[in-house]
């Protein structure tokens, strides 16, 4: 079988990028026994692993006799859903190929539920735009044979003008996908609170270090006993804030820098609580991560976090009752009464979560052979 998978986007193909999205899934499909390749737009760039990737210029992703020609059983397109790209979605189904869409969202498109209210005028400028691209939108999605997305956004699209049974019968369940060595290893867990992100550069006003930082010291002045790890790229702001907590404090507060995803895992399996301190998230890898690895997640009371909050369901989490840094920390402190309660099951929640996640998974149950 061949199963190839699609990022109209240049994105740099080095080794990061074949640890998820639509690199994982390509190494994953390999892993099944298809052969596949991830193709992108030109340029290359010269970190790609070139062996893996096809580059060719945005018009021949258009066109349906250069997907003719590769003989593809399947293409996995990362589009977002975004109308841009249905002329590629149009050229791969005219191609006579299988074609999977990932919807990687929490179901608001227009980022509009958590930003201040417009003018009159304003909204319904915005109105009358957002109604036109759902509509040129939910015509994207309606040319797939299979829509990956999450459980909650497929039934909100099933209920949505344009959208409706047309793409929610068309769902498979994958927020988002994967790696499977993030599986829950039967360790016992440690009284360990973490939290992922990239606390530096164009991340920053997406994570959140502020709320990062303010949470993790809230968290270690109310419990004498618990240990948070921070894990990812941090620059000066977060080093200088750590060095100046006391220093009972800044014992249980440690930063690790990047990590690699092998390491990663150990600390889920490790760790009881991951907390996410995002402004907005689609979907949040690091979360999605942690359920695999059987640790439970505490997310912000955000509207833009919509999607995450319900990764606390499977009695696998809790989401915060205000959105404050204390109020965060004290609902991973909820959480960690739980484990000590013996309300938390890591192999159940990672038995729960798996099958939503782990992208060979998901992959296999897409292209598994049809008995004729």
């Amino acid at each position: 079988m061949r199963v190839y998978t699609c990022t109209p986007v240049a994105f740099h193909g080095n080794g990061f990028f074949f640890t998820r999205d639509t690199g994982l899934i390509c190494m994953n499909l390999r892993k099944l026994g298809a052969e596949s390749m991830s193709i992108m737009p030109l340029p290359f760039h010269e970190d790609d692993i070139r062996e893996d990737i096809i580059r060719v210029p945005m018009e021949q992703l258009k066109s349906a006799d250069w997907w003719h020609s590769l003989h593809l059983d399947g293409v996995v397109l990362y589009s977002w859903g975004a109308p841009r790209y249905t002329t590629i979605a149009k050229a791969i189904k005219q191609a006579g190929v299988k074609l999977v869409i990932h919807l990687d969202s929490n179901g608001d498109f227009f980022d509009e539920e958590w930003k201040p209210s417009r003018s009159f005028p304003q909204r319904c400028k915005n109105l009358v735009t957002h109604t036109a691209i759902d509509f040129l939108r939910a015509r994207h999605l309606k040319l797939a044979d299979v829509v990956t997305m999450s459980p909650p956004v497929a039934e909100m699209l099933r209920r949505r003008t344009f959208y409706g049974a047309a793409v929610a019968d068309r769902v498979v369940s994958m927020p988002t996908p994967v790696a499977p060595h993030f599986s829950y290893d039967g360790r016992a867990k440690l009284r360990k609170a973490v939290c992922v992100g990239r606390w530096c550069g164009a991340e920053d006003e997406i994570k959140d270090p502020g709320l990062m930082m303010q949470a993790s010291q809230a968290l270690v002045e109310k419990d004498a006993s618990v240990v948070v790890e921070i894990y990812g790229r941090y620059g000066e702001q977060v080093a200088a804030w750590r060095a100046a907590l006391p220093e009972a404090q800044r014992a249980r507060i440690l930063l690790k820098g990047f990590t690699p995803s092998a390491a990663l895992k150990d600390m889920y399996c490790d760790a009881m609580v991951s907390f996410c301190t995002s402004k907005r998230e689609g979907t949040h890898i690091a979360s999605a991560e942690a359920l695999c690895c059987g640790c439970a997640v505490v997310i912000p009371a955000r509207p833009s976090l919509s999607l995450p909050q319900w990764y606390t369901t499977k009695d696998s989490g809790t989401v915060a009752k205000e959105d404050t840094p204390e109020s965060l920390a004290d609902a991973v402190l909820a959480e960690l009464r739980e484990w000590q309660s013996g309300n938390r099951n890591p192999a159940a929640i990672a038995a729960a979560w798996q099958p939503f996640f782990h992208a060979d998974k998901v992959m296999a149950h897409i292209f598994a052979p049809r008995a004729e």
